[in-house]
């Protein structure tokens, strides 16, 4: 009788904690380890982990890493998933097409109430339309949309969002792969006009309700129960710990607050057949089509199912969503083979933390057996570049071309490619250095795998064009690289933006130091009209210039907990107001002093040499101003 009783108080304890053992032996242990090793070197606030085996929750543990925070409980506590919100907002457009109440393959025209673009960068021949399916693979060719999309104050309702922020067509739909947040947006609207419902009140009755999800939530702000559960966010910043805000998303792109049980609930959901309560929201056949692979650019690659993410590695296929705020971080990982889930989510860390730990799970549980791991076709690359033609700087497809968030694609996301020696790829990205060796022609493998990529492996990078003809290098998930012209490159720009700052400097200095000196020596001579104006307009070019530098340096300085300008968030202040002014400014000086070079220079009203500085000077700024006009931040 004591016997039975001990089992009975083992027992449970052990539901209580929502920890089984798994059938491979030692994986609580290393989950544990891995998300403790993680904190350590991240120094993360808080954290939490679920993993699912077959109908089990495996394992589950929150951390906490202030002292003064209330324990983070994987049943209770809150956290913001970023996009990892999209699956939900996929799952709800695959419900409808399952009853018949939408078509993957229709145009989504037919469901708005306002008018999408329907030719490319505006120009005159209209393409094909854009369909659901091209939503969820990432495929419906717009540009990217950053304006709006953090806010700290609640987000317009999603037609005035959706309206406001309506982005061009940049590439044929169903041809390139560019991640996008404006997607699930306009799904998430669809499913408003379709089901006569709130996209949130949509998720809440239709998924959440039937799969007994009742701590999840796209409402924003959440309910004050709900909000009573939120962890505060951190980051630490020079040893200590700042919290943060909550961070308004468009919800159907990020808006999701929920639990490490209710992730669980999910995870199950996706993995097993579905009972009563959970074929409400999918039957099996709609399921396994969701988690079917839908686009990829070559059977070597990693691509996009109905909405997730999709890879394989060490004979395991991996589907998937990472989700991030400026402050939170999460992983949703699926590995059917197994019937294993894994929710990982957090405070103050990066994007890669998750990743880490699955790929240190597939080694350690997968290791790679070239004999039980079939070989992927090699089937020939679309386009076999020589490796000359391979140089040069690469952008994401994921890009802006409309608005003055243009100069962004410099920064965000850029690859560059060199050869080395014995004909290697070297390509830089992410702060990453991976060599590549070409296994056939357009086909380059990685000789080193790093758990670093966020949409997969990376072994393989594969040759392709795009409409326009210009080269791609193609990888794992909804991301592409194209080879950028010599004028787009950030190289080009800072050919033209280093010397002019180099040449505005050395402007102000001179001509400071000159007007000192000769009120010191009071051998002031009164130039020309003419050439002490065209001076004068030279010397306040130089000034708008360094001046319209230190408001960027002012306005666009990263807050130390967001790692974004607060601007980013609709935080707009004068300082703001004044440097969107600036370039128009600059712009005006820089046609006076064309005017004035063609002037001085044909009256030869100074000396040679000066006129050859303000020639100059004026080409230079000239080219300033083709920056401007190009990164739309004049014209």
């Amino acid at each position: 009788m004591k016997n039975l009783t001990t089992f009975l108080v083992a027992l449970l304890l052990l539901l209580a904690s929502k920890t089984v053992v798994f059938a491979q032996p030692g994986l609580p242990t290393f989950f544990d380890r891995s998300m403790e090793q993680m904190i350590t070197e991240d120094n993360l606030p808080n954290a939490v982990i679920a993993v699912v085996q077959d109908e089990e929750i495996a394992f589950m543990k929150g951390y906490s890493n202030i002292e003064e925070q209330n324990p983070v409980d994987g049943e209770q506590s809150l956290f913001r998933v970023g996009s990892v919100s999209k699956i939900f907002t996929w799952t709800a457009v695959m419900q409808l097409a399952e009853k018949g109440d939408v078509d993957l393959d229709a145009d989504i025209q037919q469901y708005l109430d306002f008018d999408l673009p329907k030719t490319i960068n505006g120009l005159k021949t209209e393409v094909s339309p854009i369909t659901l399916r091209h939503l969820l693979t990432h495929t419906s060719g717009f540009e990217d949309v950053l304006d709006g999309l953090f806010t700290f104050s609640p987000q317009p309702p999603l037609r005035e969002y959706l309206t406001s922020h309506i982005p061009i067509r940049i590439y044929p739909a169903g041809e390139v792969m560019a991640y996008s947040n404006y997607n699930p947006a306009l799904a998430g609207y669809i499913i408003e006009r379709v089901s006569g419902m709130p996209f949130e009140e949509y998720i809440k009755h239709h998924i959440f309700a039937p799969l007994q999800m009742t701590s999840s939530s796209f409402a924003q702000p959440l309910s004050s129960e709900l909000s009573e559960r939120m962890v505060t966010a951190y980051r630490q910043v020079n040893g200590e710990f700042l919290p943060a805000k909550f961070e308004y998303m468009p919800a159907p792109a990020g808006g999701l607050s929920t639990t490490a049980a209710d992730m669980a609930k999910f995870m199950h959901f996706l993995l097993n057949n579905a009972g009563n309560t959970e074929s409400q929201v999918l039957n099996p056949q709609t399921k396994n089509q969701m988690l079917s692979p839908a686009f990829s650019y070559h059977p070597l690659l990693g691509g996009m199912t109905h909405g997730f993410k999709e890879f394989s590695l060490n004979g395991q296929q991996v589907i998937f969503h990472g989700g991030s705020t400026n402050i939170f971080d999460a992983g949703f990982y699926l590995l059917p083979e197994t019937n294993t889930g894994i929710f990982i989510a957090y405070s103050g860390g990066s994007y890669d933390g998750h990743i880490k730990i699955l790929y240190d799970y597939l080694q350690n549980f997968h290791p790679v057996n070239e004999e039980d791991t079939p070989g992927r076709p090699m089937i020939a690359a679309a386009v076999q570049p020589t490796l000359n033609q391979l140089k040069g700087e690469y952008h994401q497809s994921r890009r802006i071309e409309s608005t003055s968030d243009k100069s962004i694609n410099m920064m965000m996301g850029v690859m560059q490619i060199d050869i080395t020696d014995d004909e290697m790829l070297e390509v830089k990205m992410m702060g990453q250095t991976l060599l590549f060796k070409e296994v056939q022609p357009g086909i380059y493998e990685s000789t080193t795998l790093r758990p670093f990529y966020p949409f997969g492996p990376m072994q393989y990078l594969i040759a392709e064009e795009d409409h326009m003809g210009r080269l791609m290098l193609v990888t794992d998930g909804p991301m592409t690289y194209i080879k950028m012209p010599w004028h787009a490159t950030a190289a080009f720009a800072a050919m033209l933006f280093v010397p002019m700052l180099a040449l505005a400097l050395g402007t102000i200095i001179f001509y400071v130091v000159r007007a000192f000196f000769r009120r010191l020596s009071q051998k002031y001579v009164k130039p020309d009209d003419r050439s002490f104006t065209a001076r004068t307009v030279m010397v306040l070019h130089a000034f708008l210039f360094v001046f319209m530098l230190w408001l960027m340096a002012l306005t666009l300085n990263p807050d130390p907990v967001y790692r974004l300008p607060l601007s980013a968030f609709g935080e707009v202040g004068f300082a703001n107001t004044l440097l969107s002014i600036m370039p128009w400014l600059i712009a005006a000086t820089t046609l006076a002093m064309i005017y004035f070079s063609i002037q001085t220079w044909n009256d030869k009203l100074r000396k040679k040499a000066a006129r050859i500085y303000y020639l100059v000077y004026t080409l230079f700024s000239l080219g300033l101003l083709w920056l401007f006009w190009y990164y739309n931040l004049v014209g």
